[in-house]
């Protein structure tokens, strides 16, 4: 059931990436006055379009690690790192009003949720438990 709700969060996680960094890639403008981002400079959107081409990839990688996610948990601690790290830039921004709610709330929960969502669903490799030890037989006479 976990693993499962792991493959999916890695897909539809996969999926929103995918679509946001198309539209980074393929719309920076607009993407920036959606965000209420106005009057960047063009080469911003340079900027704006390679965070795009990372997303894809990035989307990429958790497509192959939803398929096994046990195999691949490196994407999955990936995938933590990039929720905790996205949080943590949204708070300090938000704090230092270097962005307003509007601009950066959302994205900041969102990042939050999913980095508790993939703690949660976090998969641990199985404990082993010892057997137990055969009783000592009886020497021989």
């Amino acid at each position: 059931m976990k693993l499962s709700l792991l493959r999916k969060l890695l897909l539809l996680d996969a999926l929103v990436l995918t679509v946001v960094g198309v539209l980074f890639v393929s719309a920076p403008r607009q993407i920036a006055n959606y965000f209420h981002f106005t009057n960047l400079p063009v080469t911003v959107w340079y900027l704006i379009g390679l965070r795009g081409c990372v997303l894809v990839s990035l989307a990429a990688a958790y497509v192959i690690a939803a398929r096994n996610p046990i195999r691949h948990r490196l994407w999955i601690q990936i995938g933590i790192l990039r929720a905790v790290l996205e949080c943590g830039l949204g708070v300090v921004y938000l704090i230092r009003g270097a962005v307003t709610f509007r601009q950066a709330g959302f994205g900041t929960i969102i990042a939050a949720l999913l980095a508790i969502a993939y703690i949660a669903l976090y998969p641990r490799p199985p404990r082993l438990i010892p057997a137990p030890k055969p009783p000592e037989a009886a020497p021989a006479q």
